[in-house]
């Protein structure tokens, strides 16, 4: 009885700490949805609003009828240069990400570990609101 006590609270701990797509949650930190998120990549302030390329898709998912581009948006450098990183299904029927250079042309990143460090700090859009009292 005594290895229940303690044995689920911590196999609770641990499984309640990574998100659908097995992303660290971070403590205390949420994402705002349908709010550009500041963030600084590219040589551009602020690329969420201004990155032409990137405002478009943002712009563009806040009235989507067609799920195309229902998703997340993140920035990450990598090898010492930034990326931009979606889950919208942009067209696809879903299921990938979708990698941008800052040029906004697709590019191909095979490093699996690279999106398994995606963060919830990294998100610069979301393009949905969870339902109130729901956790993505």
């Amino acid at each position: 009885m005594k290895l229940l006590r303690y044995t689920l609270p911590f196999v609770f701990l641990v499984t309640s700490s990574c998100t659908d797509l097995g992303e660290y949650r971070e403590e205390g930190y949420k994402v705002p949805c349908k709010v550009v998120i500041e963030a600084n990549a590219c040589g551009i302030t602020d690329i969420g609003n201004n990155l032409a390329w990137l405002n478009q898709l943002i712009v563009r998912s806040l009235n989507d009828q067609s799920l195309d581009y229902v998703g997340r948006i993140w920035v990450k450098n990598y090898d010492g240069q930034d990326y931009l990183v979606t889950d919208m299904p942009l067209g696809s029927e879903g299921g990938n990400y979708h990698t941008f250079n800052c040029a906004g042309e697709i590019v191909t990143i095979t490093d699996a570990g690279f999106f398994k460090s995606l963060t919830d700090r990294d998100i610069v859009w979301i393009s949905y609101c969870p339902k109130p009292g729901v956790e993505e």
